[in-house]
């Protein structure tokens, strides 16, 4: 006992009571655990994610009320949902960076616990042993994945966090109802798909995955289908009719030619270059070894074959699913929802070449590769499955911190950018080497063409708008804090633009520069890892600004 026996006792009948409650609520316990590994691993992330793209939201938002929630400010897609949710959160707390990041990252400890209850509860309904390792075992490995960096830290990302919430819990919801049906679980399965509907695409899904699981499981049958499944396949149908009737296209976001565009080897080769990504960390090999791998599994034949063997094993997998072991079957219920979960960006640009970028599009795979890992370190004898787990999700976890530091490095370059423009004064400001991104993590990028990067940001992150013109005549992926460039001018007024060091290449609206670009003011004559700009019309006063370090410096 201390100095002070009544407060002793106090304390210690507290404590005990306060461990009982926390027993009868393991969920929160569970949460606070993930919720606390999230933040040891991203808190360097804090003021970061506020870049391209969320200063293109701002600008939405620009001299609109909270009735724009119902055309998405513009934005050619429904989501009025998530503009609700951007928009509100936006209208309590500006900007401020902690606000933005404790919401991300709460998120994705969210979808830990889901994916942990959802692994658990598919071993208890297939009666495998250690049903809650199961569970553990995947959300670990869903939650220190070093691919859900970019959703997680980009503060316009939150539509793959939301939606992965909404799936993950419908199938949990789904599983409970298949064993035990009743109308209010109905109903809240309903209102999720529909809240998830209009937030975003990813869950169209959800009826092929409802209908896997009451395929799957026992105890699914045609009326349970048909209670539960064809009503959501009815919304999809007025969903789209939707989207018809309000944008003019039958789909949203990218547009009709773009997610409906099926070409069978880009599919599947997309399809092995996700999972070799997410099983073998591929990403992050050096650049010649991942080279060789993706283009080798984007070649048609490798495609076709690897992926056609793939689909078959697992179509077999779902007809003859009453002959095989329960693991096989959560195994298979695993890697169709993998193939699922990928169904809407298969189509999409795969981009190996740089960390981070695009890796929002395999956050809700993920989950679901990260079951199919689960179900395989369980098959695992016993005095091998913990040091393997232990060795995979070390390499995980290193791979997701260094990501990690990728943010954080880009939002010193980004903020000092920012800081360190002083030329309020000037009519015109070019910009000879702005940076697009950093090891992947975005900055300065504008998929337009119309120079909105930089100017943006001054205004809506900063919020020092600038009067003047800018120019952004070349951005460029940097990779080290030290990266810059050295300008030098000819007798003829002509700029050449030299990188100082090796490993990087010139970028314009968020893709290599090719040979070079005109306009009606300069031209730019690109030779790689120099280029030259010739200006047509001389503007009095403006100033030429190169990027080093962290520093702006003025071209004399």
């Amino acid at each position: 006992m201390g100095k002070f026996p009544v407060l002793d006792s106090f304390t210690s009948e507290y404590l005990i009571l306060a461990s009982k409650r926390m027993r009868r609520y393991p969920a929160l316990l569970q949460y606070l655990l993930f919720w606390a590994i999230t933040q040891l691993f991203y808190f360097p992330t804090r003021y970061s994610g506020f870049v391209t793209d969320f200063t293109g939201l701002l600008s939405r938002f620009e001299g609109r009320t909270a009735a724009g929630i119902l055309d998405c400010f513009g934005f050619p897609a429904m989501q009025q949902v998530l503009n609700a949710l951007l928009y509100t959160w936006h209208a309590i707390f500006g900007i401020a960076p902690l606000p933005w990041y404790l919401l991300q990252s709460s998120l994705h400890a969210l979808n830990a616990l889901l994916l942990l209850q959802l692994g658990k509860a598919l071993s208890e309904r297939l009666q495998l042993p250690n049903a809650h390792l199961m569970g553990w075992m995947a959300a670990f490995l869903f939650l220190l994945s070093p691919y859900a960096s970019e959703p997680v830290t980009w503060r316009v990302a939150q539509n793959f966090l939301l939606s992965t919430a909404v799936i993950l819990g419908t199938a949990r919801l789904t599983l409970d109802w298949l064993y035990k049906p009743d109308r209010h679980r109905w109903v809240l399965i309903q209102i999720l798909f529909i809240l998830g509907l209009f937030t975003f695409e990813l869950v169209l899904i959800i009826p092929l995955l409802s209908s896997l699981l009451l395929l799957m499981l026992p105890h699914g049958s045609w009326p349970k289908w048909r209670r539960l499944s064809l009503p959501q396949f009815g919304g999809v149908g007025l969903y789209f009719m939707l989207n018809r009737l309000m944008l003019g296209s039958w789909v949203g976001h990218y547009g009709a030619e773009v997610h409906l565009k099926f070409e069978l080897p880009v599919l599947l080769g997309n399809g092995l270059r996700y999972t070799a990504k997410h099983l073998l960390f591929a990403r992050n090999w050096p650049h010649a070894a991942k080279q060789w791998l993706f283009e080798g599994l984007a070649q048609p034949a490798v495609a076709l074959s690897l992926g056609g063997i793939l689909i078959m094993l697992l179509a077999a997998g779902l007809i003859f699913r009453n002959r095989l072991s329960n693991r096989w079957r959560l195994s298979v219920i695993g890697l169709t929802g993998f193939g699922l979960a990928l169904l809407p960006v298969l189509n999409l640009y795969f981009n190996y070449t740089l960390h981070l970028e695009n890796d929002r599009y395999g956050y809700l795979a993920s989950a679901f590769l990260a079951l199919v890992l689960a179900t395989g370190f369980s098959a695992l004898p016993r005095w091998g499955r913990l040091p393997l787990l232990l060795a995979y999700l070390g390499c995980s976890s290193y791979f997701l911190w260094q990501h990690n530091q990728f943010w954080w490095k880009s939002t010193q370059v980004y903020q000092q950018m920012l800081d360190g423009f002083d030329y309020y004064d000037t009519p015109a400001a070019y910009l000879l080497n702005l940076p697009d991104n950093f090891q992947g993590a975005p900055m300065f990028r504008d998929y337009s063409g119309e120079d909105h990067a930089f100017r943006d940001a001054l205004k809506y992150i900063r919020q020092q708008p600038y009067n003047g013109q800018i120019y952004e005549v070349a951005q460029y992926n940097m990779t080290r804090l030290t990266d810059g460039a050295t300008a030098t001018v000819d007798s003829t007024g002509t700029l050449r633009v030299e990188f100082n060091q090796w490993g990087n290449w010139w970028w314009r609206r968020g893709i290599g520069m090719g040979p070079g670009y005109d306009t009606e003011v300069y031209e730019v004559d690109s030779k790689g890892h120099h280029y030259f700009l010739t200006l047509r019309q001389p503007e009095q006063g403006a100033v030429f600004l190169i990027q080093e370090g962290l520093e702006w410096r003025e071209v004399e």
